[in-house]
């Protein structure tokens, strides 16, 4: 009898892209819940051997202690953090021309589209599930899907750029909403 083989994943979630679209989509349908992140990854990954879980996130040079305890929530449930410090830029409105000081990030999604990269090329997983709607990954996932690992891509409808369309599988996280949602305690 041959023996199943169960492929290696790994989930990236873009959490700026992932935040936008669970609010978007709590703000359209009148609900005030939370996503929970080890739901997400445990329903994404259903039927494949998860390698590691990654959570890609912009933070201020002094983190606050509720994102200090979610970051913590999210290690104990083995999702890794890949974050970078917001940077600081000014912006002039252009009808009034006051300015204002706003945070932004730099890097978080370079560092995502890498380790799509870096696992497609060191050959460490067969399936890639990308948890945003960016367009911006569409590159990096074109590069991995020609290395031979499946992508799939993760988002809110509001959020799915029409480029990541083409990918090995979409799943619409508003289909999902009910399982990856946090359960009142």
């Amino acid at each position: 009898m041959a023996e199943t083989v169960v492929e290696k994943s790994v989930v990236l979630i873009d959490a700026q892209n992932v935040y936008g679209g669970w609010k978007a989509y709590c703000n359209s349908n009148g609900v005030q819940e939370k996503i929970d992140y080890a739901k997400l990854v445990k329903k994404l990954s259903e039927g494949t051997n998860l390698l590691r879980a990654y959570f890609y996130d912009g933070i201020p040079e002094s983190i606050p202690k509720n994102k200090k305890n979610f970051f913590d929530a999210l290690q104990h449930h083995g999702i890794q953090l890949r974050t970078k410090i917001l940077k600081t830029r000014t912006y002039t409105c252009p009808k009034c021309g006051s300015t204002e000081l706003k945070d932004v990030q730099k890097g978080v999604d370079v560092s995502l589209a890498t380790d799509i990269l870096r696992h497609a090329w060191q050959n460490t997983c067969e399936v890639c599930i990308v948890v945003s709607g960016d367009e911006d990954y569409k590159d990096a996932i074109e590069c991995a899907k020609d290395k031979g690992i499946r992508v799939i891509v993760a988002s809110f409808k509001r959020s799915l750029s029409a480029e990541l369309r083409n990918v090995d599988k979409v799943i619409l996280l508003d289909d999902i909403f009910d399982d990856i949602k946090m359960t009142k305690q």
